[in-house]
């Protein structure tokens, strides 16, 4: 479900990432290239997950890094990483993130656990991180960041 306003410029473009059915947990290049062009409206926190959603991992690299200060673009950060399957990258990320309040809301598992099981390729794992990176996006359009 797209939890941004139809009024928001880039609630077409989440609407069409959402309904995705078949994103791989370590993706080779984009899903849709020059899906994401016009991307001026909304966080950097915002355009970096959409462009995650998107399996556009450089584009969404760039911009949190230029945020290294925020919790929520560093767990991006790591998040990027662990699609890319860098898994020393993602743990270090998953460290500079700290507690971040999202955490709460995906249960029982830690972060640690969870780059455990993508990196295992345990099933259902590209799944559970698809549902995880929705619930940020839910998270981030929640609590405006």
């Amino acid at each position: 479900m797209n939890s941004l306003p139809q009024t928001h410029p880039l609630s077409a473009l989440a609407a069409t990432l959402l309904a995705r059915t078949d994103a791989p947990l370590c993706p080779k290049a984009p899903w849709q290239p020059g899906l994401l062009t016009d991307m001026s409206a909304g966080s950097p926190n915002l355009r970096a997950l959409l462009h995650l959603l998107n399996d556009d991992l450089d584009a969404a690299h760039k911009l949190v890094q230029a945020h290294e200060d925020d919790s929520t673009a560093n767990y991006i950060h790591q998040l990027v990483h662990r699609r890319e399957g860098d898994w020393g990258n993602t743990r270090y990320w998953v460290g500079m993130t700290g507690a971040h309040p999202f955490y709460a809301e995906l249960g029982s598992t830690t972060a640690r656990e969870r780059v455990d099981s993508c990196q295992r390729g345990e099933p259902g794992a590209a799944a559970l991180a698809w549902d995880e990176m929705t619930g940020l996006l839910d998270w981030i359009v929640r609590e405006g960041r």
